[in-house]
């Protein structure tokens, strides 16, 4: 079990990238791993897993699914070593819980804050101890109708903006917005159930929080960061708790 845990930790050193925006390096750290689509690579993920572990991934149809949630897995028990620069522990000792909200915890650290997010093509992993921190990231290629849905869960002006934004800038503007959103969320340990417009944002001139819930301390506490690439878009949002 420890040359496999060895193995995997080798492996994520030798793909993961570090996307900590330099804005943020004080409150947070940010890592990517790429998704690997090798049988054997996820055989080898699947070694660290736990039992349940195990049988939440076979509930999934698809191949691809069990695939991408046995692949999340490994890589939050990796970020988890790497936050409490564990050398030498299995990965397997790095066991989570979850809140009623789904907000991912180490009993064993409970002031560090996690938080996650994948898509198709890699995974996402932030953590603070200092601050509540979200992260997500997005394709920005998916097919959205996303005027409708902007007027659906946005305020009335972000619709408005996207609305009016020309084709390209529209679907860029749309991901920028959910992301942080999003993120923010996850700072404050919500998901999307507590609401998309519980937060507001502008995009420009600058990147700012412009609406936030009272109870979390405002607009003030919380700050939002766009980590973007070619067909990506990605948040960290911290939360001065």
């Amino acid at each position: 079990m420890q040359d496999e845990s060895d193995r995997i930790i080798d492996y994520f050193r030798s793909t993961v990238e570090d996307l900590t925006p330099s804005s943020a390096r004080d409150e947070a750290r940010v890592l990517f791993a790429p998704a690997s689509f090798d049988p054997e690579v996820v055989q080898r993920f699947s070694s660290i897993l736990s039992d349940t572990e195990l049988g939440k991934a076979g509930t999934f149809l698809t191949a691809e699914l069990q695939n991408r949630f046995i692949q999340r897995r490994a890589f939050r028990r990796f970020c988890a070593a790497r936050a409490l620069e564990s050398n030498g522990a299995s990965l397997s000792n790095f066991v989570f819980d979850e809140t009623g909200e789904g907000r991912p915890y180490l009993s064993r650290a409970p002031k560090l804050w996690f938080s996650f997010s994948s898509f198709r093509f890699g995974f996402l992993g932030a953590w603070s101890f200092t601050h509540g921190v979200g992260v997500d990231i997005e394709d920005q290629t998916q097919d959205l109708e996303t005027v409708e849905v902007a007027e659906q869960f946005f305020s009335d002006e972000e619709a408005k903006m996207i609305d009016e934004a020309g084709a390209v800038e529209r679907a860029r503007s749309f991901f920028r917005l959910w992301s942080l959103k999003e993120s923010a969320l996850k700072s404050i340990g919500e998901g999307l159930p507590f609401g998309l417009d519980a937060f507001g944002f502008e995009l420009s001139p600058d990147l700012r929080v412009s609406r936030a819930p009272a109870e979390y301390g405002g607009p003030d506490r919380f700050r939002p960061h766009l980590i973007e690439g070619n067909t990506t878009c990605a948040a960290l949002v911290t939360h001065l708790r």
